[in-house]
């Protein structure tokens, strides 16, 4: 069945190793190569190139990846409906979110949504804007919870997230009512790294300032333990302190208010969603708007 010969491709090339695919797949090494062999000799050109260290699709195996992620894709939608007709609740969700998303909201949401579909099988990537935007265009995850910066699908709004000045609380800043941008010119300031916050980078770009970069960190706790130490202030989303320890950390509102939208980002319309992957994004929405607000740091 061709249908089996290009799952096996697809995690082939996840993976970067026939060992491994064979091992997730519940496969044999030699009939890995057997299925890969026999797609090559249907084609009439390569798909994978052999390095020391692994493999790696060739040019044409890529341009046939998308084609077969898309055939994969649409059989599954096609088994969860007949599925779901016959009253069975099953499928498998891949789903890429921030690391503070991750930590703070996404074991809850697993946990309650194990409750109600016990049989539909979730895998959780954590990663960067930068990450999440190449996962998706890669066709790794189903749906990323991230921002809405340069988001080139489609997005579905869940909050505004504002972003804060985190300070040491012994700071010359800490007793101010709210902090002006512009003094990041004259104070010692930790900047987090593009690929991390596009936001807090756009905000410095359009404010038309040359902040007094003393570090340049793209850890979020990092960030947040330097400031504890009174390494210099930051500007981070007020979602990503909200289960942080915060002793001897001072937060202020900026005098300007800026936040970044959090949302539901995707490649493909709800239509064309399979039934589980709709249903967990509708679940995360009604979760969201339960409990955001006690997500949010006070």
């Amino acid at each position: 069945m061709s249908l089996k010969k290009y799952i096996t491709y697809i995690k082939v090339v996840e993976t970067g190793s026939l060992t491994k695919a064979a091992e997730i797949l519940n496969y044999t090494q030699p009939s890995i190569s057997q299925m890969i062999s026999s797609l090559e000799e249907e084609y009439g050109f390569s798909l994978l190139v052999r390095q020391k260290n692994g493999v790696k699709p060739t040019e044409n195996g890529l341009k046939v990846l998308k084609a077969m992620r898309e055939i994969e894709k649409g059989y599954g939608k096609l088994s969860e409906t007949v599925d779901e007709i016959n009253g069975l609740e099953t499928g498998n969700i891949r789903i890429g979110a921030y690391i503070s998303i991750a930590t703070n909201w996404m074991p809850k949401i697993l946990s309650e949504f194990k409750q109600l579909y016990p049989f539909i099988e979730i895998q959780l990537y954590e990663g960067n804007a930068s990450e999440l935007e190449r996962w998706l265009d890669e066709d790794k995850i189903d749906f990323a919870i991230g921002s809405s910066y340069h988001n080139k699908g489609y997005f579905r709004f869940l909050l505004e997230d504002p972003i804060v000045a985190v300070m040491n609380s012994q700071h010359e800043l800490a007793q101010s009512d709210v902090i002006d941008v512009r003094t990041l010119e004259s104070v010692e300031y930790i900047l987090p790294y593009s690929d991390s916050l596009f936001e807090v980078h756009d905000l410095i770009k359009k404010a038309g300032i040359q902040p007094r970069v003393a570090y340049r960190i793209r850890g979020d706790e990092t960030i947040i333990a330097m400031v504890r130490n009174n390494l210099g202030i930051s500007l981070l989303p007020e979602l990503l302190l909200s289960h942080s320890t915060l002793d001897n950390i001072t937060v202020k509102p900026l005098s300007s208010y800026t936040s970044r939208k959090v949302g539901i980002l995707t490649n493909t319309t709800k239509h064309a969603q399979t039934p589980s992957i709709h249903k967990m994004i509708h679940f995360i929405e009604e979760w969201v708007e339960k409990h955001h607000h006690k997500e949010r740091f006070n």
